[in-house]
C-alpha cells in the first residue's frame, strides 16, 4: 500500500477519537434529573429512575387502615418540584372511613379524588411489607416493586434530583458488584 493511502487512513485516530471521546465526557458529566428513592434518616440513595422535567408518576399502596389499595398520582414540574395531583382509593368501611370533599364515589366502593396542587419537596412514608402495603411506583409505563430496594419498615422519600449522570453510573456499578 503506498504511504500516501496509509496517511489518509490515520485522519479518524488523529480526529475522530478525540471527537468521539469528547461526546463521551460531555455526556457522562452532564446532569440528568432523576427520581431517588432514599433512606429519610440517612439519605442513602436506594433507587434512581431517569425522568422528564414533566413526567407524572403514581405511588400505588394498600392503606394501612382501610386495607384497601391506595393510588397517589404525582407530577414532576419543571425537574424540580413534586406536586400532588390526584388519589383514587377503595374502602370497604362502609362509610366508616374518611369522607374527602369533592371526591367522586363509585358504587363499587372506588373513589377518587382530582384538582389537588399540593406541591412537596418530597414524598416520604415507611416502606410497607410486600403482603401488607406492597408500594409500586409506575413511571412511563413501567413498575417497580419498592420492597425490592429497601426492606420493610425503613423510611424512606421520593426526591426529584438533578444529578451528573456519571455519579448516578457510578452508584448502579457498585450496586450491581455489591
Amino acid at each position: 500500500m503506498p504511504q500516501g493511502k496509509r496517511g489518509k487512513d490515520r485522519w479518524f485516530l488523529w480526529l475522530g477519537c478525540p471527537l468521539i471521546l469528547a461526546v463521551v465526557v460531555f455526556f457522562l458529566f452532564s446532569p440528568q434529573i432523576f427520581l431517588r428513592l432514599e433512606n429519610a434518616e440517612t439519605h442513602v440513595p436506594l433507587l434512581w429512575i431517569d425522568v422528564k422535567g414533566n413526567e407524572p408518576f403514581s405511588l400505588a399502596f394498600k392503606h394501612s387502615y382501610d386495607k384497601d389499595m391506595y393510588v397517589e398520582q404525582y407530577k414532576i414540574s419543571g425537574g424540580k418540584t413534586i406536586y400532588l395531583v390526584g388519589l383514587t382509593f377503595k374502602s370497604d368501611l362502609n362509610g366508616q372511613g374518611f369522607i374527602f370533599p369533592n371526591a367522586n364515589y363509585f358504587s363499587n366502593g372506588w373513589g377518587t379524588l382530582r384538582g389537588i396542587h399540593k406541591k412537596m419537596a418530597s414524598v416520604s412514608f415507611i416502606m410497607g411489607s410486600p403482603d401488607e402495603a406492597n408500594h409500586s411506583l409506575m413511571i412511563d409505563h413501567k413498575k417497580y416493586f419498592l420492597t425490592r430496594y429497601v426492606s420493610p419498615g425503613t423510611p424512606v422519600a421520593l426526591k426529584v434530583i438533578k444529578a451528573r449522570r456519571i455519579s448516578v453510573l457510578a452508584w448502579r456499578v457498585e450496586k450491581w458488584m455489591n
